[in-house]
């Protein structure tokens, strides 16, 4: 196990978290993601010190590479979340127009009398 495979599993990663991410691959696009992330895990843990000069450059290049991943993936996670709000956002309004007077009766254009 060396830091070069954990190097070239973390560019695939940052490879395929590149964006934009379209909703229709979004799916595919998360199980590509989630397998690099369970492959590099299992070679993170087989590393072991001490590292030569190039693999500790590596490892520098590899930090950077991750803070952009997490980067990345928080956006996603944010469109995830946006989408999901609308969706039920939409959901709620449709409801209201297929059945309408399972609502409570809104009271806003009451009018009310302040001399009785």
């Amino acid at each position: 196990m060396s830091v070069r495979e954990v190097w070239q599993l973390t560019r695939e990663l940052l490879e395929a978290t590149a964006l934009p991410w379209p909703a229709e691959e979004r799916e595919a696009r998360l199980v590509q993601v989630d397998e690099l992330l369970r492959r590099r895990e299992e070679w993170l843990r087989e590393l072991r010190p001490p590292y030569s000069e190039e693999e500790q450059r590596l490892g520098r290049e590899i930090v950077a590479w991750n803070r952009e991943i997490e980067a990345r993936l928080r956006q996603v996670r944010d469109e995830i979340g946006s989408d999901l709000r609308i969706t039920e956002a939409k959901r709620q309004a449709n409801a209201c127009y297929v059945h309408p007077y399972e609502q409570p009766l809104s009271i806003d254009g009451m009018f009310y009398d302040k001399k009785r």
